[in-house]
């Protein structure tokens, strides 16, 4: 006993976190600066509920390097991986390994976890690689004048993770939209890439004006834009993005002679639902409002 108070205490010492896990999955231990990384009392509560994906996308619990630890009887590799906070703080960022510690039998008696504050290296890198993706930007979040879709991708399934994970910590409702302009690849071979910029450059413009200042939007590829629009309801949303839809169609590009229109498709954000399932059900909706004769925007239920 007096053994193990004493590895407690030098535990408790480290300047890194240090975590004991129950075979069965349960936090038993956290020493002093892993209570600060995480956030919690010397009486840990359920610790795998806080921590998040590089995306900011909650991790899911069969994903958690306890969780492969326990699964695969072996330690898990080294990850990196947001913890979150109170309301209105920004994550942590801590580079996470657990291993088994097994009886003189070879059972498995606990899981131990390292952990090590990375946040400002992980913020400094997140800078870098937004900066190589904004560096020929035509003022769209997301994709250069060049086409660079990787970037585009990048920035908007990361920009909708974070407002998934903003969403749930703040209890708010989130809406979501997935615009595309219709009929944008012909604009490009019949008119070139310049004149498609030129399009892109003035829907950009447009949209941005018919948002709330706490929305925000990114150009993922082409013509595609996806919009995210925190604190509405479905019926708000899409009537936000009726006015754009109705604005462009009153413009006409000097470039094609012609006037711009979109379709889209607008959902809610459902109770235990990820950005990546929000992301699909959106799309399914672009999907039928092209299916229904284009220009329009397809809500997720009546509005």
């Amino acid at each position: 006993m007096k053994l193990a108070r004493e590895l407690y205490d030098f535990t408790d010492m480290l300047p890194s976190g240090v975590m004991v896990f129950s075979p069965d999955g349960a936090a038993v231990y956290a020493n002093h600066a892993a209570r600060e990384l995480l956030g919690v009392v010397a009486e840990v509560a359920a610790p795998l509920d806080s921590f998040l994906s590089e995306t900011g996308a909650p991790l899911a619990a069969d994903d958690h390097p306890v969780a492969v630890t326990l699964r695969e009887r072996m330690a898990s590799g080294w990850r990196v991986l947001g913890v979150r906070r109170a309301p209105g703080h920004s994550p942590v960022w801590v580079r996470v390994q657990a291993a088994p510690v097994r009886d003189a039998a070879g059972a498995m008696r606990y899981v131990v976890v390292s952990l090590e504050d990375v946040s400002e290296e992980f913020r400094l890198r997140r800078e870098l690689a937004a900066h190589n993706c904004r560096d020929t930007f035509i003022g769209v979040a997301g994709e250069t004048a060049a086409g660079d879709t990787h970037c585009s991708r990048l920035e908007a399934n990361a920009l909708l993770a974070r407002a998934v994970v903003q969403a749930r910590d703040k209890m708010h409702p989130l809406s979501v939209c997935l615009l595309d302009l219709d009929m944008f690849k012909r604009v490009n071979q019949a008119f070139g890439r310049r004149c498609g910029d030129e399009v892109i450059a003035y829907v950009a413009e447009t949209l941005g004006a018919c948002l709330r200042p706490e929305d925000v939007f990114s150009r993922m590829n082409g013509g595609e834009f996806l919009v995210v629009m925190p604190g509405l309801s479905l019926r708000e949303a899409w009537q936000e993005m009726e006015v754009f839809r109705k604005r462009l169609e009153e413009f006409v590009v000097p470039c094609t002679g012609r006037a711009v229109s979109v379709s889209g498709g607008v959902v809610l954000l459902r109770d235990e639902e990820d950005a990546p399932k929000l992301l699909e059900r959106v799309d399914s909706l672009l999907y039928l409002a092209k299916l229904d004769g284009r220009n329009r925007i397809v809500p997720d239920s009546a509005v």
